[in-house]
């Protein structure tokens, strides 16, 4: 009796009815809530995970081709449990490596903005070394300019020509930044 009311709704679903959309989602979102919760262990991940699914069901839902509906919505529950699974692997490899590497224990959401400074440090030392402790000391430390010129012993005037030359080198340089930031994106 389901499976005949399943392929009814099917029908309905391709055609854009969201009442049928509604009756599948109350049907079976307890159950691949469940089965998500089991195997993550986190309440708002397998939520998460489950309002993916019938968003990508519903999306798709001119396209798709389904024989059993529990089926199918079992199956790509798992699969997104699988991505969710490899990708906190992946993130967690990151930080355990940026870690090893800088010796600092540093929260995940800190490793997109420790790389980007890590760029602009590796830039800054290219610089003349006047003009790198200007750019350091003002615009990363954000000193005030009359206060690093001062420092310098060298006019605001003179300080302000560094920043700008500074400037004018990251912007020859911005392709390089770019392709990082898109690399760092594309993780």
């Amino acid at each position: 009796m389901r499976e005949t009311n399943d392929i009814a709704l099917l029908a309905l679903l391709k055609d854009g009815d969201e009442t049928a959309f509604a009756e599948i989602y109350n049907h079976y979102w307890e159950r691949l809530y469940f089965m998500a919760h089991k195997r993550l262990q986190s309440a708002q991940d397998a939520e998460e995970i489950v309002q993916q699914v019938f968003l990508t069901l519903w999306h798709k839902r001119n396209s798709l081709v389904i024989q059993s509906l529990p089926f199918y919505l079992a199956a790509m529950v798992r699969y997104a449990i699988y991505r969710h699974l490899a990708q906190r692997q992946r993130k967690k490899e990151q930080s355990s490596t940026l870690q090893a590497v800088t010796g600092e224990q540093l929260p995940a959401f800190d490793i997109d903005n420790k790389f980007l400074l890590d760029i602009l440090n590796k830039l800054a030392n290219e610089l003349p070394d006047k003009h790198r402790i200007v750019f350091l000391q003002h615009k990363l430390l954000d000193r005030p300019l009359e206060e690093v010129a001062g420092e310098l012993g060298v006019s605001v005037r003179t300080a302000e020509g560094y920043v700008a030359r500074v400037m004018q080198i990251m912007r020859q340089k911005r392709d390089y930044l770019t392709l990082a930031m898109v690399f760092m994106l594309i993780k």
